[in-house]
């Protein structure tokens, strides 16, 4: 990807990306499993509870539809850009090109009721990465939002795996992650200058950023319905390698890392969460995602009749 076009892309919510689109509406796919296609489900459904709360706290804030208007214009170049990037040097996903993916993702978009299915692109790269660069709803525009993954995902992972991690990038898409992000960063700006009042800003907007990527991982065991699956996929990113593969011993490792960080010195848990990270740390994401599947929350979503 060229120099200018990483250039806007720092511009973006780490993660996720910049705009999308209306066009032709979802088919039914050929479907390879039994899970349940979860009809007229949103994203209030099932996003982390700061998420939530922040999101509606800016969708209702004064001025907001003249900014999305603003950052909808302003991020367009990017989505363009990156469009053609891909299009010359990556492989995009089709019936006839790795249809077997194809498939996959227009059965993780049927399952979260998704009224477009975004592009999907394979990127030759050695890191196990997904990133997805669109906003749902823009209406100027034809093109479909876009996906990527990596080869190297594809190699260590099943598909089953890529199918929830999948899950995860359409869960930013399903949130409108970049848009109430970004609306975010630019509402706290005036704000970081201040004494006390801008530190505290700035940890409020990192902390929505990791509860993001927590909705985003509910809305990949929404595709699985299997948390063993979400759960193997982490475990394979984050080892870097496919010969981990024992879920089990990863959920009992978040297990401990939670009741050592409890009993560690208070200093110790203070320069922990001090610390900048664009996404939570594993254990604590496979965590939270277990407690999730264990609540009344995800039980009510996945019992919603068809």
């Amino acid at each position: 990807m060229n120099k200018t076009l990483i250039s806007l892309l720092l511009l973006l919510p780490s993660g996720i990306g910049a705009l999308s689109t209306t066009p032709p509406a979802i088919t039914t796919p050929t479907r390879h499993n039994n899970n349940k296609i979860l009809k007229g489900i949103d994203a209030s459904q099932f996003r982390h509870p700061l998420d939530r709360d922040l999101t509606n706290f800016f969708s209702k804030a004064p001025l907001s539809n003249v900014a999305t208007f603003a950052i909808r214009r302003s991020l367009s170049i990017v989505e363009q850009g990156v469009r053609l990037d891909l299009l010359s040097s990556s492989v995009k996903v089709s019936p006839n090109q790795l249809p077997e993916l194809y498939e996959s993702m227009q059965e993780a978009a049927s399952i979260l009721d998704m009224a477009v299915v975004p592009e999907l692109y394979v990127q030759s790269s050695p890191q196990a990465n997904a990133y997805t660069l669109a906003l749902q709803g823009q209406e100027d525009n034809s093109k479909p939002a876009i996906v990527v993954v990596t080869s190297a995902l594809l190699d260590r992972c099943t598909d089953a795996e890529v199918q929830a991690i999948i899950g995860h990038e359409l869960g930013h898409l399903k949130c409108s992650h970049s848009l109430y992000l970004t609306l975010g960063g630019l509402a706290s700006t005036p704000l970081r200058g201040l004494p006390l009042v801008g530190s505290q800003a700035e940890k409020l907007l990192q902390e929505w950023r990791l509860a993001a990527e927590y909705s985003c991982d509910r809305a990949a065991l929404l595709v699985s319905q299997d948390v063993s699956i979400v759960a193997g996929a982490m475990l394979k990113l984050f080892a870097g390698t496919s010969r981990a593969t024992n879920t089990e011993a990863f959920v009992d490792q978040s297990r401990e890392y939670e009741q050592l960080l409890k009993d560690a010195n208070p200093m110790v848990r203070a320069s922990i969460r001090m610390q900048q990270r664009t996404h939570p740390l594993p254990v604590k994401r496979v965590g939270e995602l277990e407690n999730w599947f264990r609540s009344d929350e995800y039980k009510a979503i996945v019992n919603v009749e068809e």
